[in-house]
């Protein structure tokens, strides 16, 4: 119990604006406690998307009922799915989200939102406008992807979809050659700063003058962490996902807990916790890390902060 006072009518056939009302009193509201978010690694679920056997479906990482939720969720803002698309076959989706972010984990083809079409291989990040069906056909091998969108953000506010050219998000493709370009950029002009959180490059397109970001709360970013080198331990009140890609002989340490990562298996980073990267393998980090941080820098609300 946590001191509440609820009132209602005693009409259960009364439903006037009056009888409607409800009157909520906790003792202290900020004690009011949830479900936390827990650190987890989805390997099951990536398993089940990498097997031959599999056929082409969507593979929901859903905790929702774990943290509390009603609806399906890998986080209270943020639902990711593997998505398996046998040779030539088609898979479709229509996700209640303003926006839809991929990485290709294997293989080549194509989508189609509305007017829109992109074709992608191994390695590009790809967004669609969220609303509307989402059409995505594999080429001549199998194909896995791994989608992130905001379906909970928007089951929580009672909202519809947008119409796909309402959407915040645009048709953005980012190929693999494009991004390691651009990150060996951004390393070597973040070497030297050692207040650098990490090596990253931030993934975002430019609509309605918003340059800084692919969407209103999701931020995407490549991560990469030199060999035998560690990542300075760090926190913030976004939750971050992150896809290992390049991860051997690489773990986080989260409140003091090892995780040791696994290829294309999604992480969940809990908000606020204090967590760090260690790279102990032969060759470069690479990460995508998806975070609902977006809500939190309009809120000026990020928290982040070394300790």
């Amino acid at each position: 119990m946590d001191g509440s006072t609820p009132q209602a009518s005693t009409d259960a056939q009364d439903d006037t604006p009056v009888a409607r009302a409800r009157y909520y009193s906790p003792a202290n509201i900020f004690k009011v406690e949830r479900p936390a978010i827990p650190q987890h690694i989805f390997a099951d679920e990536r398993d089940t998307a990498m097997a031959s056997a599999t056929p082409t479906s969507w593979i929901p990482l859903d905790i929702g009922a774990q943290i509390g939720l009603s609806e399906p969720a890998t986080t209270p803002l943020m639902l990711a799915k593997y998505a398996r698309i046998c040779a030539k076959e088609t898979l479709t989706g229509t996700f209640r989200a303003s926006g839809e972010f991929y990485y290709v984990i294997q293989g080549t083809g194509r989508a189609r939102k509305g007017a829109e079409t992109l074709d992608w291989q191994t390695g590009d990040v790809f967004s669609l406008p969220g609303g509307g069906e989402t059409v995505l056909t594999a080429g001549d091998n199998d194909a896995v992807l791994l989608l992130v969108t905001n379906e909970p953000e928007l089951a929580f506010h009672g909202l519809a979809a947008p119409a796909p050219e309402n959407a915040p998000t645009q048709a953005v493709r980012y190929p693999l050659a494009d991004i390691v370009g651009q990150m060996q950029a951004v390393r070597e002009s973040h070497k030297a700063d050692p207040n650098a959180s990490g090596m990253a490059l931030h993934l975002t397109s430019e609509k309605d003058g918003n340059s800084d970001a692919a969407h209103p709360t999701i931020k995407l970013a490549m991560n990469s962490l030199d060999a035998g080198k560690v990542q300075r331990p760090h926190r913030h009140n976004s939750v971050a996902l992150t896809l290992p890609i390049q991860s051997e002989g690489v773990y986080s340490v989260i409140e003091g807990n090892r995780l040791n990562w696994q290829q294309y298996a999604l992480m969940i980073t809990p908000p606020a916790e204090l967590h760090e990267h260690h790279n102990e393998g032969e060759e470069m980090m690479l990460s995508l890390v998806v975070q609902d941080g977006g809500l939190y820098f309009r809120a000026r609300t990020i928290g982040f902060s070394f300790d």
